[in-house]
This record gives structure tokens, C-alpha cells and sequence, in this order.
């Protein structure tokens, strides 16, 4: 026998199946090994997208009802929507509602574990390893300050509208519809991926609390579907809206009285701080233009301005409509003709940066010419214009060009070839409205 060894031992052809025999454990326990590694990384990315979707949709909760049990609903049910994993969760969803840090408010935490055994790795671990996926989202800041708002708040609403030939230059501002539309809250136009084919947006952003249309040809830097909704941000001037008790005088006007220079108002002393109230609506016809610092109140009619040689001035003044007996029958805003030049107090006060001001009380029949404003040549418009609960029409024109201008309406809607060049660096106007926000992925 030890002969027969002492020979084996030299005999070099068996070699290389002795060195595989010797390496297989090896190469077992490699293909092992990798095949545990493989499927705990693909677990492991599973959880994390479902723990980032959870998160997400956590905040979106937390910004309409800051409640953990709420909160908590929507992460369970975003889970059995997103949580592709075959085996359950080690254990409940930890979510935690997190403290604002710096500009993440509303910031939402979600942990998810799960654990399970794999063929190999079980021979020598004592228990399967916790797989742990950690995400944090929350509302952050997104573009420029909303200067135009849509604040129908419905499913069925096109918050805004951006139809034809427009052409919107926001330079750096942002606009945003709070219609939950699932698919339509701001439009392109034709609400398909070709829309807006005809017209130039210039933005910073365009969010909705619904669904946004893109168009390939805008110059907006980002698109926000799903964004928190912006609360009326003059919702407190209803409060200040003026009484007939409230009127310094009350006037009439006729077309005969054209031109007119601050006749409503006076000529021959200041009348800043004013309060003047008109019978009926204004027609302008003729050349008028109103006194700075006066609060105009249009009782139950209409602001018209249709004749081309007509024009309105004034510079610091606001126009109010509303009716004294019954604010549902509030007049609307006609201006679609000749020149228009008009400017909100930049004095502090109750009507600072408020330049038409319509009730919000004022019936809304749905359409979309309830009230209109012509873009036409020479026309500008400086502060807000606001008009909470009837729609909006902003058309026609080429050159307009108004450097301070918000728009706050229940539903806006751009057409035609309008041009309206609106920046937010006015702080003349103190506008309100916030800048626009985005629910992101923090960590």
C-alpha cells in the first residue's frame, strides 16, 4: 500500500481534477453567495422606491390634514399600491411626521423592514438579515413667486388655460391652478402632448394641484403637477369690501362727461385716502383718468372700456366692484378696448397693491368671458388683479408690457396673441401668494 502511494504521488495527471475537487466548495459558496447578494439587493431596491413613494405621499396627506393617523392611512394605502415585494413586511410602517428643517416643511419620514431566509446564506446565519429602506420627503421651495392663481379648487375645473397664439413671458414667476383636475388642471390648449404648439410661455414654473399639460415648446424650467395648493392670499379683504355708509361721496357718471380729468375725485383739493363711490357701472368712452390714492367702488355694474379711442388712467388708485343690496349681482370687468393705464396704491393701507378688485360674492356663471381684459397696444396693468369666484379672460394685443402684475382668479385663461410681460420683483405692491413649492425627496 505505501508503495502505491509513494506512486499516486507522482503521477502528475491527476492534478487538475484534484485542484477542482478542492476549489468546488469554493466556487459553490461564490454562486451562492452572489445569488443571496443579487436578490437581496433587488429586495432592498423595492423597499426603497416603496418606502420613496410612501414618504411622498405622506406629505401630500400632511399638507391637507397635518394628522399622524391620516397621514399614516395614506402611507398604508400608498403601500398597497407600490410595495412590490412578494413576502409582507418584518413590521409596521414607521412613519414618523418630522419637524420643519430650514425650507422642508411638512417633512415625512418612512422606515419599512422586511426579512427573509435564502437557500444559502441559511446554512450559516442563525436568522435571515433585516433589510431596512429610510426615506424622508417634504414640501420644498420650487421656482419664482405665483403670479398668476387659479383658485377653483374643483376636479372638473381648468384652473388655467392657456389656448391660441398666446404669448406669456412670466420672466421669473410661476403659476399655478389649485384644481385637483386629475389631468387637465392647467392646459395646454388641446390638453395633448402637441398642445401649445402655437403659443410662448415664459416661466419659471407651472404647478397644479391636479394634472399639468407640457408643451415641448414652452420655455418653462420645471412642470409641478400635484403641487400643494396655494390658499386665496386676499381672502382677508373681504372683510374691508366698502358699505354705503362707507362712500367720502357718490357720483354718477355719463358718457357726455368725457374727457374728464379726476372729476370723480375733485380738481381743486387732494382727495387722497377718498372713498368714492360711482351709481351703476363705467363705461369709458372718452379720456378719463382717476385721482391717486382714491379707493373707485364700482355699485352694482360693470368697468367697461370697448371704444378704441377710449382710455382709463390712473396711478396708485383701486377699483372695487361690488353691490351695495345684493353682491351676487356684482358687476364684471369688460376692458377690451383702447388704452388702458392703471396702478395700485403702493402706500401702505387696506387696498395696497390691489388695482381691480372684484366681490368675491359675485356669481359665477362658468363662462369664460365673464370678465375680459384686452392685452391691446399701450396697455398696462401694475398690481393685482383679483377676481375670487368668476373666471377671467386675459386676450388679444401684442405689445403688452406690465412689469408688476398678479393675476388671482377662480379660473384664468390666456388666448389669443396676448402678450404680458409680469416679473416679481415688485416690492412696491407687497404681492402675497408665496413662492411656488414642490413635495421632493430629502433624504
Amino acid at each position: 500500500m505505501f508503495g502505491f502511494l509513494k506512486k499516486i504521488w507522482r503521477d502528475k495527471r491527476g492534478n487538475a481534477l484534484l485542484i477542482a475537487g478542492a476549489a468546488l466548495p469554493l466556487i459553490v459558496g461564490a454562486a451562492g453567495l452572489a445569488s443571496d447578494t443579487i436578490q437581496w439587493t433587488l429586495w432592498k431596491r423595492q423597499l426603497q422606491r416603496a418606502a420613496d413613494s410612501a414618504a411622498l405621499s405622506g406629505v401630500y396627506t400632511r399638507l391637507q390634514k397635518d394628522d399622524q393617523a391620516t397621514v399614516e392611512s395614506a402611507v398604508d394605502h400608498d403601500l398597497t399600491l407600490n410595495l412590490h415585494t412578494w413576502m409582507a413586511l418584518h413590521s409596521d410602517p414607521d412613519v414618523q411626521l418630522l419637524d420643519d428643517d430650514g425650507n422642508s416643511t411638512d417633512r415625512v419620514q418612512v422606515t419599512l423592514q422586511v426579512q427573509q431566509r435564502l437557500a444559502f446564506s441559511s446554512m450559516f446565519m442563525s436568522a435571515a438579515p433585516t433589510i431596512r429602506a429610510v426615506a424622508t420627503a417634504a414640501s420644498v421651495p420650487g421656482g419664482g413667486e405665483y403670479c398668476v392663481i387659479g383658485l377653483d379648487p374643483s376636479a372638473t375645473a381648468v384652473g388655467i388655460d392657456i389656448a391660441g397664439s398666446t404669448y406669456l413671458d412670466m420672466g421669473d414667476c410661476s403659476l399655478i391652478a389649485d384644481s385637483t383636475n386629475p389631468t387637465n388642471a392647467a392646459n395646454n390648449g388641446t390638453s395633448s402632448k402637441s398642445g401649445g404648439s402655437g403659443s410662448t410661455i415664459i416661466a419659471a414654473s407651472l404647478a397644479a394641484a391636479g394634472g399639468v399639460n407640457y408643451s415641448k415648446t414652452w420655455n418653462v424650467d420645471e412642470y409641478d403637477p400635484y403641487s400643494p395648493p396655494v390658499p386665496d392670499p386676499y381672502s382677508d379683504l373681504a372683510n374691508h369690501i366698502p358699505k354705503s355708509s362707507d362712500c367720502t361721496r357718490t357720483i354718477s357718471l355719463n358718457n357726455s362727461s368725457f374727457p374728464m380729468d379726476r372729476t370723480a375725485a375733485g380738481t381743486n383739493h387732494d382727495n387722497s385716502g377718498d372713498t368714492v363711490c360711482i351709481s351703476g357701472g363705467l363705461t369709458v368712452q372718452g379720456k378719463l383718468q382717476l385721482q391717486s390714492g382714491v379707493t373707485y367702488v364700482l355699485n352694482g355694474g360693470d368697468l367697461v372700456m370697448n371704444s378704441t379711442g377710449a382710455s382709463l388712467k390712473c396711478d396708485g388708485c383701486t377699483i372695487i366692484l361690488t353691490n351695495f343690496t345684493d353682491p351676487t349681482k356684482t358687476g364684471s370687468i369688460k376692458l377690451t378696448g383702447g388704452t388702458l393705464d392703471i396702478s395700485a396704491p403702493t402706500a401702505d393701507g387696506t387696498w395696497k397693491g390691489i388695482v381691480l378688485y372684484q366681490d368675491g360674492r359675485a356669481t359665477d356663471t362658468g363662462k369664460k368671458t365673464q370678465n375680459q381684459i384686452n392685452g391691446n397696444n399701450g396697455t398696462s396693468v401694475e398690481g393685482v388683479v383679483y377676481v375670487p369666484n368668476q373666471s377671467l379672460l386675459y386676450n388679444g394685443g401684442s405689445s403688452t408690457a406690465a412689469a408688476c402684475l398678479q393675476i388671482v382668479v377662480k379660473r384664468a385663461e390666456f388666448s389669443g396673441n396676448s402678450a404680458m410681460q409680469t416679473l416679481n420683483d415688485c416690492p412696491d405692491f407687497g404681492f402675497k401668494g408665496g413662492s411656488s413649492r414642490r413635495v421632493r425627496l430629502v433624504a
